[in-house]
């Protein structure tokens, strides 16, 4: 199943917000909505949204969730980051001088779990490190990293809930998938497992 990916940049934190579907489809998921709703909705073009997936609950990745949640998309989140999802001081939008909260998730996932939406199965690997609740979706070999990997760097471990040793675990994790795995990061350029696998193992 080839996926058809859209990357969206947008933001006060330049975030990647991805539109993903199957090619063909009138459906589509949102992964991490933190780029400005008009241009999201211009790379959605006529699709229905079903989905709206958390890869952790920082205000940059979820700043522009609630109109797509106000149109009948579910929300996902991992269960260790639903507290943040109605607290502004785990979710950090203090620092945009915003109090942003969503409301309570219609899937709470764990590790392990798979992500059945707009005809893809997504399947949920649980990384911590930069959140307790941090999630990296997995589909063949692509991979939506969020704030675990970026391209020749990982996500910060100094914020609340952050762990130094459980972003190494994370990383050395992720290290074992296939090396031609594609990273799709929550910031930056995309990357992939073979590029980066020298400096977490």
């Amino acid at each position: 199943m080839e996926l058809d990916i859209r990357t969206v940049v947008g933001g006060p934190l330049e975030v990647n917000t991805y539109v993903v579907g199957v090619g063909g489809s009138g459906e589509c998921v949102l992964i991490d909505p933190g780029a400005e709703y008009a241009t999201v909705e211009g790379a959605v073009c006529s699709r229905r949204v079903t989905a709206v997936l958390l890869t952790h609950a920082h205000f940059d990745h979820m700043l522009y969730a609630r109109p797509w949640l106000e149109r009948g998309a579910k929300l996902y989140v991992h269960e260790q980051d639903v507290p943040a999802l109605a607290d502004p001081a785990l979710n950090m939008s203090g620092v945009i001088g915003a109090k942003l909260t969503l409301p309570e998730p219609d899937m709470i996932l764990r590790e392990g779990d798979v992500v059945r939406e707009a005809g893809m199965e997504l399947t949920v690997l649980h990384t911590p490190g930069h959140t307790p609740g941090s999630v990296c979706y997995q589909s063949g070999q692509v991979l939506f990293s969020g704030d675990t990997l970026f391209y020749r760097s990982y996500g910060r471990v100094d914020l609340p809930g952050g762990s130094n040793i459980q972003m190494a675990l994370s990383l050395k994790r992720l290290m074992a998938l296939d090396s031609g795995t594609i990273a799709y990061p929550g910031h930056g350029m995309k990357t992939k497992i073979a590029w980066e696998r020298g400096q977490y193992q």
